[in-house]
């Protein structure tokens, strides 16, 4: 369940957005607006619902220190306020806000704004976690690569010394041998690693077929 945080002091509006945004939501009421940034820290929601007047703190000063935090950065924040004018709809953007509803609001369009804000910031983080697992097939594959060829060429180099060896030097052909067993396995994780990046995948985000680490 996305967990909310409704920084907002009215009452009526905590009512509201109960009312409105549970159970489908996990919704957490704070009013006092000095502490809304500590309590989006340890809450970690995945939206902030927003007033602009508010004890302690206006809501434009709120919404400046979330989006100077990187923890909080790319939270959505939604202004709620009973303000219609223009200046001070730019006044909340310019302090980072990404949307901006007037009270008294209808709860279909808080639902439809919500449901848009959090569908938005899922496709970031998609985007996001494909970036970075698109580079983690690349590295896989200039990793197994990369090995393969001084791995080739110990390889020889401990054929060529174990055939030198002559008769007589069982513990040193031994040793050898337990070395080429040992750098085999590595030479096959590694080939495992280059057949996992190129044929070992999952459906994972978007729509792309990603590396499945679960079969390397």
């Amino acid at each position: 369940m996305k967990k909310i945080l409704a920084v907002e002091d009215s009452k009526v509006a905590q009512a509201q957005l109960l009312d409105i945004l549970t159970p489908e939501y996990e919704v957490t009421l704070e009013e006092n607006g000095a502490s809304a940034k500590s309590v989006a820290l340890d809450l970690g929601p995945d939206l902030i619902l927003l007033d602009v007047n508010l004890p302690g703190m206006n809501g434009y000063d709120i919404c400046r220190q979330l989006k100077g935090d990187a923890a909080t950065r790319e939270i959505p924040v939604i202004f709620l306020t009973g303000c219609d004018t223009s200046g001070e709809k730019v006044k909340g953007f310019e302090a980072g806000a990404d949307d901006y509803i007037v009270k008294p609001f209808y709860p279909e369009e808080l639902v439809a704004r919500v449901s848009l804000h959090l569908a938005s910031r899922r496709e970031k983080q998609m985007a996001v976690e494909f970036e970075r697992l698109k580079l983690l097939r690349e590295m896989a594959v200039a990793i197994s690569h990369e090995f393969n060829n001084p791995l080739t060429a110990i390889l020889w180099h401990l054929h060529l010394a174990t055939r030198e060896l002559g008769d007589g030097n069982d513990k040193a052909r031994t040793h050898l041998s337990d070395l080429k067993l040992e750098l085999d396995k590595i030479r096959r994780i590694v080939a495992r690693l280059a057949e996992a990046s190129r044929d070992a995948k999952t459906e994972y985000v978007m729509g792309e077929a990603m590396i499945d680490v679960n079969s390397i």
